[in-house]
């Protein structure tokens, strides 16, 4: 299964159990964002580690040695530089944004069968469990809100430490829906790993990035951009909210 650098690196950074591994992380996300090549001496001077260790760090994680980590440190920014939209000078892909939108937006709407089988298993459901990551929290606590407001018991995770409480009783009429995107969602996988074997009463909305992560689930619905050179939280808020809206309006 594909799994970006960056969401390797992003899991490295958060490990508390290596410091320098956690300051080396650091250091090579800082190049992706930045757009920079990854140089072992600033590396190192940043890790505080020799460039023996940056080798080591690099064949832990599937690397002959750092050179070769750097080279697919830049190889996938260059595939996700969404800043090249504004350094063209071409303002023709900017005025563009609203085509972009909808195309995106019809990217949903091919799903309409998934987005209908959702909708019928939310209402032969006794209770829905919504597992959010945190940059779709807001807009899953809101789809939350109306389903509650249609007399629907469903239940999102408000604290790591309650989500225990939405999947302790599964029984074959509950459903789970997980909205898994970004990087930094290894917890809602872990906990999407213990439904799973408990129920595969799941819908999961995800992106085309993230879909690898779940391989059980009745429906997978895809909530992605028409062009990768468009990678926006906001946009992706938008989408989101439009397949939330879509199927409280079906309700």
């Amino acid at each position: 299964m594909f799994i970006s650098i960056k969401e390797k690196l992003t899991l490295v950074k958060n490990n508390d159990t290596n410091p320098t591994h956690s300051l080396i992380a650091q250091y090579l996300l800082d190049c992706i964002e930045k757009g920079e090549t990854p140089k072992s001496k600033a590396c190192a001077e940043y890790a505080f580690c020799s460039e023996s260790v940056l080798t080591a760090f690099s064949k832990k994680y599937g690397y002959d040695g750092f050179k070769e980590l750097a080279v697919r440190v830049k190889v996938e920014t260059e595939y996700y530089d969404f800043g090249t939209i504004h350094k063209s000078g071409d303002t023709s892909k900017k005025d563009d944004y609203r085509n972009i939108i909808e195309s995106s937006l019809q990217i949903i709407d091919q799903q309409d069968k998934e987005i209908e089988s959702l909708i019928e298993l939310i209402k032969k459901s006794n209770k829905i469990g919504v597992l959010s990551c945190y940059q779709q929290y807001f807009n899953s606590e809101l789809f939350v809100s109306e389903l509650q407001l249609l007399g629907y018991n469903a239940q999102i995770n408000y604290q790591r430490k309650s989500n225990p409480s939405i999947f302790k009783e599964i029984n074959d009429n509950d459903l789970f829906v997980i909205v898994g995107f970004g990087l930094d969602n290894q917890y809602l996988v872990n906990y999407y790993n213990l439904i799973k074997e408990k129920t595969d009463n799941i819908v999961v909305i995800c992106s085309r990035s993230q879909k690898h992560k779940f391989d059980t689930y009745k429906e997978m619905i895809i909530v992605d951009y028409s062009e990768r050179t468009s990678i926006l939280d906001s946009t992706r808020s938008v989408l989101i909210m439009y397949l939330f809206s879509k199927i409280i309006y079906k309700l």
